[in-house]
């Protein structure tokens, strides 16, 4: 009998730790649990309809209750201009087995364009936009000018490279979005330009209102060279910092008060 009582409480002891071991593992599985951003109808969308960017948006839910064939929100613009298969009521998820859709990306790109991705030196502000939103693009790029050390026509040049921001295009529209890089629809042309210049120009997204006409030409907008930052600066006012900040000095009691 003596020997039995170790025993089961040896027993019980094992139990109780993998009890609260495993307790302890559901709840980190649990705090662990993963999200993700999946498409939903922001309003009722009948079947056989067009999918506008306007009836689409995006729901964050557990990975666990992500129902299956829903569409992941970084493939918002293969929706675009897609039909449905059935009627999707407000607030349902979106799955792939509701539209009729074509994974090529090509499907986005409007007719007569091609798809050129731009990667942009900085890309915080993308981390805030989403596809179908407008921006502007803005260059900046160092060049070499031609400058005459003289009055005459025969004078000496001298070459002064110098840096310059400008707009490159005024407005493009946004097809998927990858980190600091953008899928853009554009006539062949310019997607060529486009493709020449981000290898020699450091590239910008600025926001713009959607579908604002404004600024659409690209030299209304002038150009910003570093000598400006020089001329901002001309007739002003040089700041010095005094030894002692008046703000100590006011606070500071005179002698002849400390005395009486």
């Amino acid at each position: 009998m003596k020997n039995v009582i170790p025993v089961v409480t040896a027993v019980l002891l094992g139990l109780a730790v993998v009890f609260a071991v495993s307790k302890t593992l559901r709840k980190s599985e649990e705090v662990k649990e993963q999200k993700q951003t999946v498409l939903i109808a922001t309003g009722e969308i009948g079947e056989g309809e067009v999918i506008l960017d306007g009836r689409v948006g995006e729901k964050e839910v557990p990975v666990s209750m992500v129902p299956k064939n829903a569409i992941d929100h970084t493939n918002r613009a293969f929706t675009f201009n897609q039909k449905t298969r059935r009627l999707i009521a407000k607030g349902d998820y979106i799955l792939y087995s509701d539209i009729e859709l074509d994974e090529s990306k090509s499907r986005a790109l409007g007719d007569g364009q091609w798809g050129v991705p731009v990667t942009f030196h900085d890309g915080v502000l993308l981390r805030m936009l989403k596809p179908g939103d407008d921006i502007a693009i803005v260059g900046t790029f160092v060049y070499n000018d031609q400058i005459k050390l003289g009055k005459d026509v025969d004078s000496e040049t001298k070459t002064v490279s110098k840096t310059v921001t400008t707009v490159i295009y005024p407005r493009v529209s946004i097809l998927e979005i990858s980190g600091s890089t953008v899928l853009l629809s554009m006539p062949p042309q310019q997607a060529i330009a486009l493709t020449a210049i981000q290898r020699r120009a450091r590239l910008y997204p600025l926001l713009r209102k959607k579908d604002d006409d404004t600024s659409l030409n690209r030299k209304d907008d002038g150009k910003f060279e570093d000598s400006a930052l020089v001329d901002m600066i001309k007739g002003l006012t040089n700041i010095t910092i005094s030894a002692e900040p008046e703000e100590i000095q006011e606070k500071t009691i005179p002698a002849e008060i400390k005395e009486k």
